[in-house]
């Protein structure tokens, strides 16, 4: 009598699952490299200067920061690339440098964020480029949800 046992029949599944899971990474797990920012050598930061006095800033406050970072992570996903028929919109579009951002706090419950792409920064766009929606306006509680994307 040929009775397969419970690991033999689940032998095959396991198989499955393992060379599916090692084919595809780590991304079935939601897993993510996080790159570091670039630094200089320390032979050119030597020759920067602190400043002696902040003059011109931008300050957050803590519960603004956080809702900057939660539409920041919707707005711009960490692997999300631009994609479309325009090779160098696209370019352009995929670049953070590109957008301007707003903060405004409505009250302790309520931030709006905005972003709106400058297109004159992009040298590469083309001249007769039209683009109608390059922004989005979040509207962001204080304990960090997402309320509404316009």
């Amino acid at each position: 009598m040929n009775v397969r046992t419970r690991t033999q029949r689940l032998a095959p599944l396991l198989l499955g699952v393992m060379v599916c899971a090692l084919s595809q990474g780590c991304s079935h797990f939601g897993y993510h490299k996080y790159e570091r920012p670039e630094r200089i050598p320390p032979e050119e930061g030597a020759r920067i200067r602190d400043p002696q006095a902040f003059q011109t800033t931008t300050e957050l406050e803590g519960p603004a920061f956080a809702a900057l970072q939660v539409a920041m992570k919707d707005f711009f996903p960490p692997d999300a690339k631009a994609s479309g028929n325009h090779e160098r919109l696209v370019r352009c579009l995929g670049r953070r440098d590109l957008f301007d951002v707003r903060i405004q706090k409505v009250n302790d419950d309520l931030y709006v964020i905005a972003f709106s792409a400058n297109l004159g920064r992009c040298e590469e766009m083309p001249p007769d480029a039209v683009v109608l929606d390059a922004g989005a306006t979040y509207f962001i509680d204080g304990k960090g949800r997402i309320l509404d994307i316009r």
